[in-house]
């Protein structure tokens, strides 16, 4: 129901623009007979709207079209009903000839190819024009001149048509390719974070896993010491110990679980899928962006890269600069100043990320890295942030074979430096031509 009154309503709709483009018009041979910019408007309309039935809305919009000025010319009582349907029925027929004309040539089919469309539509408007004359009984004797007349301004019509439908379609395209770039910036930045998040998860599963082993070890040195005759006060400790050690293999079973349906819900790795540092400079770039603006501040972020090493651990390293730059603009005031540069420097690569912010005080360096420390808390709530940021960059950087450090003079900037081996970003090593 819901999709049948939408077609009647882009019908009637239709109709409507066509009968009033109409108004627009001139009389080329000194009758009846006129050309206006209504066939360029119905023709783009049996184009585009591909789910309208053509003879339905050939017929609606002609019977609206002659309607519409039988109406006009009637309110004017400047000539007899009669004479009123013989002037204006032929110019409603016109549409429907023109409708059953685009439906026997099929000329969607044909859409895809607006030169040969043109000059299928240009026929079709041609010998609707013809057949109006018909009607009217106004074939003249100069017929060559009008045969001219009417296929020029059929091909002008067409054209103008054709350019509409095209350029309406290659807008709708770029507004599509924009769409589904934004939700692959969306993914792939959600699926860093995933990924970051089960780096840390199997780390922390590893200590579990050490901790799991060392309960276990204890019930075990203490159900050897139940020889030395202080078997009564040692059966406790060796229950906690034993229970501790159950109870910790259950929650490494939970993280198991979690980890393998996290990995589930992510892609399988391709091969051969890797992504330029420049593409990925410019992923940064607009995110960062998005969030600065989403917050209200001013910050200036010069982030911009023509490296087109190719990476294949790009995933770890959006992650990474993610955090970095995040971190960065929550540490500038309103118009702070961010800035991201890249090179290359004995088979590594080197990121520095700077910002201008209030820095950080020098017997605080030995420590930003350990987990806990933030300077950041929700002025709202009074809520300190967790400090699980930069713990989390340093070890993916690790991960990759790589190093973090950090440079800071208080009251004016800091700056993160991050090395890691080319050969662990590309698999290979390898480098795209510029």
């Amino acid at each position: 129901m819901a999709n049948k009154f939408d077609t009647f309503k882009k019908l009637l709709i239709s109709a409507f623009l066509v009968f009033i483009t109409g108004q627009i018009y001139i009389y080329p041979f000194g009758t009846d007979f006129r050309f206006s910019l209504s066939p360029v408007v119905f023709t783009f309309v049996l184009l585009y709207f591909s789910r309208l039935p053509i003879i339905r809305s050939a017929f609606v919009i002609a019977f609206f079209v002659f309607t519409g000025r039988f109406t006009l010319e009637y309110l004017n009582r400047s000539m007899p009903i009669i004479d009123i349907i013989i002037k204006h029925y032929p110019g409603g027929m016109f549409y429907f000839v023109s409708g059953l004309l685009f439906y026997l040539m099929d000329i969607r089919r044909h859409s895809e190819k607006p030169l040969l469309a043109i000059i299928l539509l240009a026929t079709i408007d041609t010998m609707a024009n013809v057949i109006e004359l018909v009607m009217r009984n106004q074939i003249m004797q100069d017929f060559s001149i009008i045969m001219s007349s009417l296929l020029l301004v059929a091909l002008l019509r067409n054209f103008i048509a054709v350019l509409m439908y095209w350029s309406i379609r290659l807008y709708n395209v770029l507004i599509l390719k924009k769409a589904h770039y934004n939700r692959y910036i969306e993914l792939l930045l959600f699926i860093s974070n995933l990924k970051a998040e089960l780096f840390y998860l199997r780390k922390s599963m590893q200590n579990i896993e050490t901790v799991m082993r060392n309960s276990y070890a204890m019930y075990t040195q203490i159900n050897d010491m139940e020889d030395t005759g202080r078997h009564d006060d040692l059966q406790p400790y060796k229950k906690k110990a034993l229970s501790l050690a159950r109870d910790i293999h259950e929650i490494k079973k939970d993280y198991q679980r979690v980890i393998t349906g996290m990995e589930k819900l992510l892609p399988n790795p391709v091969e051969s899928e890797k992504m330029t540092l420049a593409e990925i400079f410019e992923i940064m770039r607009n995110n960062s962006n998005r969030y600065i603006e989403s917050i209200g501040k001013k910050t200036k972020l010069k982030l911009q890269s023509h490296n087109k090493l190719m990476i294949k651990e790009y995933y770890s390293l959006v992650s990474i600069l993610n955090n970095l730059i995040f971190n960065a603009i929550d540490a500038t005031d309103e118009n702070g100043d961010i800035t991201v540069t890249e090179y290359s420097h004995d088979n590594n690569l080197i990121i520095k990320v700077t910002d201008n912010g209030t820095g950080i005080p020098q017997d605080h360096l030995k420590v930003i890295f350990e987990p806990g420390y933030s300077t950041k808390y929700d002025p709202v709530t009074g809520t300190m942030s967790t400090g699980l940021g930069l713990t989390h960059v340093k070890s993916m950087v690790e991960h990759l074979n790589g190093s973090i450090s950090v440079e800071s003079i208080p009251g004016n900037n800091t700056t993160f430096i991050v090395s890691i081996p080319l050969v662990q970003l590309t698999g290979k090593g390898e480098r795209m031509e510029c």
